[in-house]
């Protein structure tokens, strides 16, 4: 179910990445970069994300974190800047509901995240989305992070999600990374 794939994904510590590979979370993250380089995930999508950002595949999702911006706490891997992208199965077929579950599911996992916004419309892949926004506290660092969250509906009915993360005060640094990376999605189906 979604929540049991947003459980798995999120497990209530912010977002989380697959495995760490020895990140380290620092508060020091070099900006993105203003090249692009793109990864196939699978036979999924296409996705371009800036070239200093990481692949980091998980179970469920893919994460693209900087250097700095990806790490664990405790026995969770996490990400404090970057990108995760997934697909999950959709028991609704409408995306404002669907989208309204996720955002219900990590709320729930994450009692600090909470939306600022009931999700504007946007191009994700250029297919029809919308773009949620959320504030949480990441429980690796304890700072406040904001977080843009795309969704649209696959042909196959799947819902396909890529939530960014930046810390607060770092938001201006990513906002406009986040609609360029939602942008540059390309479905295979």
């Amino acid at each position: 179910s979604t929540e049991e794939a947003t459980r798995n994904a999120r497990n209530g510590r912010g977002p989380r990445g697959g495995e760490s590979s020895g990140g380290r979370i620092s508060t020091n993250v070099e900006r993105p970069s203003t090249r692009y380089t793109s990864y196939d995930e699978g036979n999924l999508f296409r996705i371009s994300v800036p070239s200093n950002w990481r692949e980091l595949p998980g179970n469920n999702s893919v994460t693209f974190a900087p250097e700095g911006g990806y790490g664990s706490a405790g026995q969770q891997s996490v990400f404090t800047h970057g990108v995760e992208a997934g697909i999950m199965r959709n028991e609704s077929h409408d995306l404002q509901t669907a989208t309204q579950e996720l955002v219900q599911s990590f709320s729930q996992s994450n009692p600090r995240m909470r939306p600022t916004s009931r999700g504007d419309r946007a191009s994700v892949g250029g297919r029809n989305g919308l773009r949620t926004r959320m504030t949480n506290q990441n429980e690796a660092t304890g700072r406040p992070e904001n977080l843009a969250l795309y969704t649209t509906i696959l042909n196959d009915g799947t819902l396909f999600y890529l939530i960014g993360v930046a810390p607060d005060n770092e938001y201006g640094n990513y906002d406009s990374v986040f609609d360029r990376v939602a942008g540059s999605v390309q479905f295979a189906r």
